[in-house]
């Protein structure tokens, strides 16, 4: 998660999440009833791999009593990233919260397994300098 105190409103700052965001192929999402302006970002696969760290995982044989496994890498990612807006008497506080998962195949049945990978903070950090660049 990265977070930073920027010096525009909450909503021109969650407006320019969002155009980065929307740049990056999310699709983009206002939370109704939240207590401050929060963005659901939304990228069902070909979430950029400079975003998240994603090892390899180990996928046993379901099939086989033997105790099989074999080692895999992520074929694809995707990502949901929520970005919360807070008025303070300082400034705004932004908050962005990037959840990457990676997708691999599983080796002996074919499908997809997801696990969570870990953010660079590349994402995150593009997002915070948009939203605190002067207008």
């Amino acid at each position: 998660m990265g977070a930073r105190l920027v010096r525009s409103s909450p909503a021109q700052a969650a407006s320019r999440a969002a155009a980065v965001l929307r740049a990056a192929g999310f699709t983009v999402t206002e939370l109704a009833g939240s207590a401050v302006p929060t963005l659901r970002g939304e990228l069902a696969s070909g979430a950029d791999p400079a975003w998240a760290r994603c090892p390899g995982i180990w996928t046993t044989d379901p099939f086989s009593d033997l105790g099989q496994s074999r080692f895999v890498q992520a074929a694809g990612r995707r990502a949901v990233v929520l970005v919360r807006a807070s008025a303070l008497p300082q400034g705004t506080s932004l908050e962005v919260d990037l959840r990457t998962l990676g997708l691999y195949p599983h080796a002996f049945t074919g499908d997809t397994v997801e696990a969570l990978c870990g953010s660079t903070g590349v994402l995150e950090r593009r997002i915070l300098d948009a939203a605190d660049s002067p207008p």
